[in-house]
């Protein structure tokens, strides 16, 4: 049984598997939002907080589903 620190690295991917493919998560953390959009914490949480980008908590931890941030990202190139 492969345990859970071992299937994933430290950013939530999962490592590759033996056909070469990599799985990404569904969901994604706070820290990968930012690096993702090249954008700060401030902005991120203010986002967030006015409904500019749908988040969810899971506890204290925010999480952001990866179709939302990409068809958010989308809206703003239509611009």
């Amino acid at each position: 049984m492969t345990r859970y620190d071992d299937r994933y690295d430290e950013f939530g991917y999962e490592h590759e598997d033996y056909d070469g493919t990599l799985e990404l998560n569904e969901y994604l953390t706070p820290r990968e939002v930012m690096e993702l959009l090249a954008i700060g914490k401030n902005t991120f949480y203010k986002m967030v907080q006015s409904g500019e980008l749908p988040a969810f908590r899971i506890g204290k931890q925010w999480r952001v589903k990866r179709a939302d941030m990409e068809q958010w990202a989308d809206g703003r190139m239509g611009r």
